[in-house]
Formats: structure tokens, C-alpha cells, sequence
């Protein structure tokens, strides 16, 4: 499965208990890495758990066939660079994307299954 960013932040906020969603096979895009550690925070602590989680997730580069269904995504629907990395990087893994943002990627082509961690 990949995490969206907002999974890594709703850990980092304890929205989300750790034991129901880093478990299996897990994985971020190097897009969400980026997102989620290049934002300043007020508070260390919140900072070192990312970091943290980061470590322990395998991070998934930005491979030629990943940004090809990049483009793919952008040239069909209006959707932002970062979430069509992540929603691209998905869809070459063949794995589900657990977000909570939803709305975002339902108008897209269907083929990565989307899972809210809410409903977890």
C-alpha cells in the first residue's frame, strides 16, 4: 500500500494508531517524503517522529515509468504534480493508495484502489 502525505501526518498528530496502518507491505512515494519533511515545524518532536516513520517506510523513487503515468495523469485531468506522482506511483506498483483525501483521485482513471485510513 502507498500513503498519501496526509496518512504520515495524521500519524504524526496521533490521529492514527500506528498498529492499524503500518503493517504489510508499506511504501511512500519520494513525493510524500519530500512534502512531508520539507514542511517547518513548530515543534521538533513532531518532526523527529516523521522522520522516524520515513525511515522505516521503503521510499519509492521517481522511475521513467512512474513519471510517464505522471504526465499520463496530468495531460487527462486536472490534477496537482504531487498528488499525480502519488496516485502514478501507485498505479505502477499496483498497489492501493490510502488516503484520506479521496475526492481528490476519485475523477481519475479507476485503476488504483483508494482506501480512507479513517475507515480503518
Amino acid at each position: 500500500m502507498i500513503f498519501d502525505t496526509n496518512v504520515l501526518i495524521y500519524l504524526s498528530k496521533y490521529i492514527l494508531n500506528p498498529e492499524k496502518i503500518l503493517i504489510g507491505d508499506t511504501a511512500i512515494s519520494v513525493i510524500t517524503k519530500i512534502e512531508v519533511l520539507g514542511f517547518v515545524f513548530q515543534n521538533s518532536a513532531e518532526h523527529d517522529l516523521l522522520l522516524n516513520i520515513c525511515n522505516e517506510l521503503k521510499v519509492i523513487s521517481l522511475s521513467d515509468e512512474i513519471a510517464e503515468a505522471t504526465i499520463n495523469l496530468r495531460r487527462n485531468y486536472r490534477i496537482k504534480l504531487p498528488d499525480a506522482i502519488i496516485y502514478a506511483t501507485a498505479l505502477v506498483e499496483n498497489v492501493p493508495l490510502l488516503t484520506n483525501n479521496i475526492k481528490d483521485f476519485k475523477s481519475l482513471d479507476g485503476k488504483v484502489k483508494l482506501v480512507n485510513p479513517l475507515d480503518l
